[in-house]
């Protein structure tokens, strides 16, 4: 987005941000006129109200100051006039103004992915805690089973034969009674 009778030979970090589909027209028209109403950093706006993350937001910005660096090197916009130092501020204040929000902005992005890192490593040591206490657990309860179990030598189990014998005597008994 540019202001009237501004030609700025890089995208606004807005412009960006909808091109990547990471907030809409309609947010960020809201979050510029919430940046009017309160002096607040447009990214810190979008950060806090529409959810773009630190880290896409410093992308965004150093894909701006990407641009506008090769723009101030390859000299001005092709078919337009010179940008002026007026129109943005003395070209090294332009510099240092967007390379000091780029490095806050990836600063504040590595301290957020530090402190979830620290989050992710503290409950990975939780699980593999309970990965240890489960294990004993199971240890524990393998060797009360072998505990518990009768270690008395096997019992030959009847094989059938026992009751042919039977059946056996029974077709004899009544034969000899018989005879």
């Amino acid at each position: 987005m540019t202001t009237p009778g501004q030609d700025i030979p890089y995208r606004r970090i807005g412009a960006i941000l909808v091109e990547w589909n990471l907030i809409t027209e309609e947010q960020l028209a809201d979050a510029l006129a919430e940046q009017q109403r309160s002096g607040s950093l447009l990214g810190e706006i979008l950060v806090s109200t529409y959810g773009v993350s630190r880290v896409d937001l410093a992308d965004a910005l150093a894909e701006q100051w990407h641009e506008a660096h090769h723009a101030a090197a390859s000299g001005p916009p092709s078919g337009g006039s010179p940008v002026t130092n007026a129109q943005h501020g003395a070209d090294d204040g332009l510099a240092e103004g967007d390379l000091r929000v780029l490095l806050d902005e990836a600063e504040a992005a590595r301290a957020e992915l530090a402190d979830r890192t620290d989050e992710l490593s503290k409950r990975l040591e939780s699980l593999e805690q309970l990965v240890v206490g489960v294990t004993q657990a199971l240890e524990e309860l393998r060797s009360v089973t072998e505990l518990e179990q009768p270690k008395s030598p096997a019992q030959p189990k009847p094989n059938g034969s026992g009751r042919s014998r039977n059946r056996g005597r029974r077709a004899q008994g009544p034969s000899t009674a018989a005879a």
